[in-house]
């Protein structure tokens, strides 16, 4: 392997002088802020459009997640979906405790409102 020395720099290159950078001034500095301000302006609102649009309950019908309803899809998945998972056996006894004590809990809630209702 033979190694080839580097040539050798010039030394009118060497001395050149470096163009020095010059200072912004001031009104670049504001056009600069203000379209950074613009742009996250922009973004926050486009942002908060599309949160809201996801988060809109419009056209949804309020008895699709009604009690019976909730309760029916929680005993559903205890039954027929928490049995055939792919998971440990420690993992799907714990969904099962609290698929469980969340249908107990709107059972009890169901029958307190019925109680103040009567």
């Amino acid at each position: 392997m033979k190694v080839e020395p580097r040539p050798l720099i010039p030394s009118d290159v060497r001395s050149a002088p470096v163009e020095a950078v010059r200072p912004v001034n001031s009104r670049q500095a504001t056009a600069f802020e203000a379209v950074l301000k613009t742009r996250k302006t922009q973004t926050r609102r486009s942002l908060r459009s599309d949160l809201e649009e996801l988060t809109s309950a419009a056209g949804v019908d309020s008895l699709l997640f009604g009690s019976a309803r909730s309760l029916e899809l929680l005993e559903h998945v205890m039954e027929h979906i928490l049995p055939s998972l792919d998971a440990e056996t420690d993992i799907k006894e714990l969904a099962h405790d609290l698929i469980s004590e969340e249908i107990e809990m709107r059972r009890t809630l169901e029958q307190q409102r019925s109680e103040v209702h009567a």
